[in-house]
């Protein structure tokens, strides 16, 4: 089968590969298209109450009658988003990059993280509300408490499954702490860094919702409160769908910068023989 790096690497014209770009968007697309023409056919013939599942004329009338504070809403919920996941993504690689190079913070930090990594973070949110109140401070709270596990983790695995030779030529050679670090861990640990970056940015949309949850009065995961002390599936059914699409926007974008920052190494063709 013909793929992208097949072409890239051959003489082929530009012409085709713009046809092979544009084919494999279509073939994408498909999935997406079935699901919106069952959910269609499904509500038109009424086979699920409205209730359980709007049609898509009443989830799109629904973004008419919320148009007013969706701006607001989207705005506070993604800078909730984006500050938690800064916040929680730097905390993370930092703690586990310093315990991998000092024992002091490994006996300092090490039993702390290894006992907070398998508490569920969403069993977390009674005891935020009693010890922070409600506010934006806890729910930032909650969504760094998340993305720090995720990102402490991959870091600490990435960190350990450096090959030891590397370093120990690196010091043979007489590179110093600095260098070593610069020259041989950065390198190593970026790919995987990078599956978990965008792993952490998903699910800190999702631990939006649930601190929003905690007693906001304003965001996205505020106004999905509002809809369902109605019943207005319809208005739950659109802000489910805006979250999906600000996170697939975000997931698209870190995925460009993935392939910027990782252009010297093969992850992005290695596959492509299996295909």
């Amino acid at each position: 089968m013909i793929t992208e790096s097949t072409i890239r690497g051959g003489t082929k014209p530009p012409s085709l590969i713009r046809k092979f770009k544009t084919y494999k968007a279509w073939v994408k697309s498909i999935p997406l298209l079935l699901i919106l023409v069952i959910w269609y056919i499904v509500t038109q013939l009424e086979l699920v109450r409205p209730l359980f599942l709007p049609s898509p004329e009443a989830v799109l009338r629904s973004y008419v009658s919320l148009g007013p504070s969706l701006p607001e809403a989207t705005w506070t919920s993604l800078s909730m988003i984006f500050t938690g996941f800064l916040i929680g993504s730097a905390i993370g690689i930092a703690l586990s990059i310093l315990m991998a190079y000092s024992k002091g913070f490994l006996y300092a930090f090490g039993t702390i993280f290894d006992l907070l990594r398998p508490v569920p973070v969403f069993a977390l949110i009674p005891m935020f509300v009693l010890w922070f109140g409600i506010g934006a401070a806890p729910q930032i709270g909650l969504i760094a408490l998340g993305c720090s596990m995720i990102m402490g983790v991959t870091t600490s695995e990435a960190v350990r499954n450096i090959p030891s030779i590397y370093i120990q030529a690196a010091y043979t050679l007489g590179a110093d702490r600095k260098a070593v670090f610069r020259t041989i861990v950065m390198p190593n640990i970026v790919p995987h860094l990078v599956g978990a970056i965008r792993l952490a940015a998903a699910s800190s949309f999702g631990l939006d919702v649930a601190a929003e949850f905690m007693g906001s009065q304003t965001g996205l995961g505020y106004l999905m409160i509002v809809q369902q002390q109605y019943l207005n599936t319809s208005g739950i059914f659109a802000i489910v769908i805006l979250y999906s699409v600000l996170a697939l926007i975000v997931d698209r974008l870190i995925a460009v910068l993935e392939s910027r920052l990782t252009a010297w190494t093969d992850r992005n063709h290695k596959n492509s023989a299996l295909h």
